[in-house]
């Protein structure tokens, strides 16, 4: 979402841990309403993407009656007090407070699953994509393409694509860059070591098994597999929106308490920079494509869906926080 509001920042007060948030992470009181990052065009920028909405056409009054835009807010809504918020608020306050004399020794597992978990969304968005496509002659033609449309452009992001600019650095290159200036070693070392560590392993086998027709594994409706499959691309971007802009304070509070003071501040900010600016933009994109093609009768599918992915995403991050405990 591209939204210039300036936010209401509150200290974040922890859920289900008892220690307090430090008062430099800092989260919005709703995840659209925040100030924009102005990232550098060095490195993959997060340009304006084109939000598509519903179009009128001729044969509208013939077409099944589509999911309201109140109503996916209702839904997004519930997420603000699901488990990955909770999860999500722990592991941001963990990062935030670690010693300076163990910083690295925890970080390091944590930053060799964020390398495969943060990649690992890549295929889920493109299943996600395909689960649409093949709604090829069940759907209506231009509500089919609009929502493709808005689909599309997080997952070209990814890779650097955005409208109307040249092809820029890669995620994957972006993030490479952040962990080989926060632990001072390449990433391709870690990852050659244990090229699928255990629990982003299991998130992303999760995912997959959902958005393959598990997650309504009593249908083979094509349309009712897309409405699962876009429920759970905007639950993905919509906790992603609270979940890069709190690790960005985090290691902000980090880097100010304990990096910088021992030598060692970070430099490579763009990677957190840009999915702090992003990750809204992206939730409005997903909510677009959700109301430009999900049936109104969907409802119950839509937040089984969004469901499925907090309860799995609450899991890593949990996970994420142990060690960071240990």
């Amino acid at each position: 979402m591209a939204s210039t509001a300036i936010a209401m920042q509150v200290v974040v007060a922890p859920i289900s841990a008892p220690r307090a948030k430090p008062s430099s992470v800092v989260c919005r009181q709703a995840p659209r309403a925040r100030a924009v990052v102005k990232v550098l065009a060095i490195a993959a920028p997060m340009s304006p993407a084109t939000q598509h909405s519903r179009k009128v056409h001729e044969s509208a009054s013939k077409l099944p009656e589509l999911i309201s835009h109140e109503t996916i807010r209702s839904l997004e809504s519930e997420l603000d007090h699901g488990a990955s918020i909770s999860a999500l608020r722990r592991f941001n306050s963990n990062l935030a407070n670690l010693d300076a004399t163990t910083w690295e020794t925890k970080l390091r597992p944590v930053m060799h699953e964020l390398a495969y978990n943060l990649e690992s969304f890549n295929p889920a968005f493109t299943a996600c994509l395909l689960r649409v496509q093949s709604t090829i002659g069940y759907t209506d033609y231009v509500r089919r393409d609009m929502a493709l449309k808005n689909l599309i452009q997080p997952l070209a992001g990814e890779y650097g694509m955005h409208n109307g600019e040249a092809q820029a650095r890669t995620h994957r290159e972006l993030f490479s860059s952040f962990y080989a200036d926060l632990l001072k070693e390449p990433l391709e070392n870690a990852l050659e070591a244990n090229p699928r560590p255990e629990a982003a392993k299991i998130l992303f086998q999760q995912m997959m098994r959902d958005l393959n027709g598990n997650g309504v594994s009593s249908s083979e409706d094509p349309v009712e597999l897309a409405s699962y499959a876009m429920g759970y691309n905007l639950a993905i971007e919509y906790l992603a929106d609270y979940e890069k802009t709190w690790m960005l304070d985090a290691f902000r509070a980090l880097n100010e308490r304990v990096l910088a003071p021992a030598g060692r501040p970070l430099t490579e900010w763009v990677f957190l920079e840009v999915h702090a600016e992003g990750e809204a933009e992206h939730a409005a994109i997903g909510h677009d494509a959700v109301a430009t093609l999900a049936p109104a009768r969907h409802e119950g599918v839509l937040r089984r869906a969004m469901q499925d992915h907090d309860r799995d995403f609450s899991a890593f991050y949990n996970k994420m926080a142990n060690l960071l405990e240990q």
